[in-house]
């Protein structure tokens, strides 16, 4: 992103002296167009050529790139801060983002005995209560419980009785901060009064969920019904790849169910590879969020006859579809196409006040995420 936000192109690469393989740069231009930082742009006529062969594409860095190019973190949770600070600054958010770009505050334990005591710990004090479990929330609320103790000088003892690091959290506070200090240089902090949004459904769960999901697209996968009748716990997949939870991971063993939920969709930022793959941390999410934050608005079809809805283009793993009403699809992509342009207004100037209609688009947006329908 610094490199396109600099006038250059991915074809400098190859007068490097030790140039990244051509599918890296891909990748790496893939992530950036689907998170929005870049898109395809017009060839400038004095444009420099770095080899014979000139690119297929002229890539240039959108307003909302440019933002992220100035946040000190990788560009998917920058753009999960942004989105945090749009929607009336989610402390919560900014918390996962913060941990996420450094490294979890849990401690394991090499004992098999201390790292299951630890474990058990976790689960209880921080897992939700009343909603299906999520590493992320798990996070962010050792970091609040964390927060009040240190306030209350008793941070270290507290970190100690819960299995938690002590020095990481004070790291995740400093990246916090930054991000901050980041956001209300650029002026793109916005606040919204208790008559404009319900305080408790701009910081609800759904909302973290959603903007989580957000900046962690498309990372996403699906909670499918078990193959028997005899099975309790559901399969994860994307596309036609299964996916297990990792036993580090607080979810593990605790989704019993959940496929007869409205909460059919995994969002996650780690995936790694052993003996199968397995999702290192989760968020489970009903579909209201996949609709709003999936893909872009264009990737958005209607299917009238099936009364579904498809997002996403391309390849299989990032294909999701879901019942919707064809009305109720076109007024989302209606107000997903408004959305797309607020945030590009706001990105071009962010020490702009949002306007009172794009104040109402952030206001909808709201109001679905927090009309979720818990049984499937």
């Amino acid at each position: 992103l610094q490199v396109l936000n600099s006038g250059l192109q991915p074809s400098c690469f190859s007068e490097a002296l030790d140039a990244p393989p051509k599918q890296r740069i891909d990748q790496a231009l893939a992530t950036l167009r689907a998170t929005g930082a870049v898109e395809e742009g017009v060839r400038p006529a004095n444009a420099p050529r770095w080899n014979r062969m000139e690119d297929d594409t002229w890539y240039v860095t959108t307003p909302v790139g440019q933002c992220l190019a100035r946040l000190p973190c990788d560009i998917r949770l920058g753009k999960m801060v942004l989105y945090a600070a749009l929607f009336g600054g989610i402390d919560a958010v900014w918390t996962v983002a913060a941990t996420l770009s450094h490294r979890t505050p849990l401690v394991t334990p090499f004992s098999d005995s201390k790292r299951a005591e630890a474990k058990s710990t976790h689960c209880e004090a921080l897992l939700p209560k009343d909603s299906p479990p999520s590493d992320h929330v798990a996070l962010n609320t050792a970091f609040v419980r964390w927060e009040a103790a240190r306030k209350e000088r008793m941070a270290e003892s507290f970190s100690r009785k819960q299995w938690l690091n002590n020095q990481v959290l004070q790291t995740i506070r400093e990246i916090r901060n930054d991000f901050l200090d980041s956001l209300r240089g650029d002026g793109f902090l916005e606040t919204f009064s208790k008559a404009e949004v319900d305080p408790k459904e701009l910081n609800s769960p759904h909302m973290v969920n959603a903007l989580l999901l957000a900046g962690l697209y498309p990372n996403v996968a699906r909670v499918d019904t078990p193959k028997t009748a005899s099975e309790k716990s559901p399969l994860l997949s994307a596309g036609s790849e299964q996916l297990k939870l990792h036993p580090g991971s607080l979810c593990h063993g605790r989704i019993e169910g959940l496929h007869r939920t409205n909460h059919r969709w995994i969002c996650y930022h780690t995936k790694m590879r052993t003996s199968q793959v397995f999702l290192r941390d989760c968020t489970f999410l009903p579909p209201n969020a996949l609709l709003l934050f999936g893909g872009e608005a264009n990737s958005l079809s209607i299917h009238p006859v099936e009364k579904s809805v498809s997002i996403g283009l391309g390849g299989e793993k990032h294909w999701h579809t879901m019942y919707v009403a064809p009305r109720t699809a076109a007024q989302i992509r209606q107000l997903r196409h408004s959305f797309d342009g607020l945030l590009r207004r706001k990105a071009s100037d962010p020490r702009q006040p949002l306007g009172d209609d794009d104040r109402a688009i952030i206001a909808a947006y709201i109001a679905v995420i927090n009309s979720v329908d818990l049984d499937a």
